[in-house]
């Protein structure tokens, strides 16, 4: 069995379908949970871990887990489902990421200003 959260899961409720199959997509924020991905755990009776699942609704949930799509369809809709879910969750502090902190790099293109007779470095 995969990892469960019931904060992941309950945080599908209300929300848009991230799966969004053009052609197939209800766009119903009323028909949206938590859609599980294929992986390793999934199957007879095991899901995916939580943090591999996308919003979908009822269509899209459907259309994927019957296979109803080629396979580099299904593929490119679970990828990009997955990613625009995980953004929703770190944005909403649901997923924690370690960020580094952003560092100014100073460009090895310019370089710095120097005294015209001394050659000394200017501040």
């Amino acid at each position: 069995m995969g990892a469960i959260s019931s904060k992941l899961r309950a945080s599908a409720k209300g929300q848009a379908c991230t799966l969004a199959i053009p052609h197939v997509c209800n766009h119903d924020p009323e028909t949206v949970v938590l859609c599980h991905a294929p992986s390793e755990f999934k199957g007879m009776g095991n899901k995916s871990h939580d943090f591999h699942a996308a919003f979908g609704c009822f269509e899209c949930h459907t259309t994927l887990d019957q296979h109803r799509l080629q396979n580099w369809e299904e593929c490119f809709y679970w990828l990009r489902g997955i990613q625009r879910t995980q953004a929703y969750w770190f944005e909403k502090g649901l997923m924690v990421v370690p960020v580094d902190a952003p560092c100014p790099k100073q460009s090895t293109k310019i370089l710095p200003r120097r005294h015209p007779l001394t050659g000394a470095v200017i501040a």
